[in-house]
């Protein structure tokens, strides 16, 4: 599917597309809230910018994808593989990303206040400076993450995983 086919199909209403094609799609600035995408393939696409604020996309591949500044508030993330992408300065507040894949990802100035980031892989991400406020780790990969500057504030890290004398667990 074309980008510019899913934007039309958005604007006349349609909110469901699962499953579909949008490598390398171009949709920066896109205002696509409570958009169905699970399972969609965003390999290498730009949404830099983009409004997914309450959208779904459970299980989406979304493999060395540009998302700075997106906002994807209260979005569902859940076993979503977001490897080696830029989500710098993004709004995932309140977002389920249980048990989803960010491995290698730039997270830095990311906002996950109360997320839930249950069993979530964040091996070797940046997250400089990002807030973590009330969010949920249990079970969360840390291994080799960049964690300066994080706000910690009432998040929950049972059974977290981090590298020795990580400032997660000192």
């Amino acid at each position: 599917m074309e980008a510019s086919q899913l934007v039309q199909r958005y604007a006349v209403g349609q909110r469901r597309f699962e499953r579909a094609d949008l490598r390398e799609a171009q949709l920066p600035e896109a205002k696509l809230q409570d958009v169905r995408l699970s399972y969609v393939d965003l390999t290498w696409a730009n949404l830099s910018q983009a409004d997914l604020s309450g959208a779904e996309l459970v299980g989406a591949m979304v493999w060395r994808a540009h998302l700075s500044w997106v906002n994807l508030s209260q979005a569902d993330l859940r076993r979503a593989l977001i490897l080696h992408s830029r989500l710098a300065f993004a709004n995932l507040s309140g977002a389920n990303l249980q048990q989803a894949d960010l491995r290698l990802s730039d997270l830095s100035q990311v906002n996950l206040q109360g997320a839930n980031l249950q069993g979530v892989k964040l091996c070797y991400a940046d997250l400089s400076g990002a807030d973590l406020s009330n969010a949920d780790l249990s079970g969360a990969d840390l291994t080799g993450a960049t964690l300066r500057g994080v706000n910690w504030q009432n998040v929950c890290l049972t059974g977290a995983i981090a590298a020795p004398n990580s400032p997660v667990l000192v």
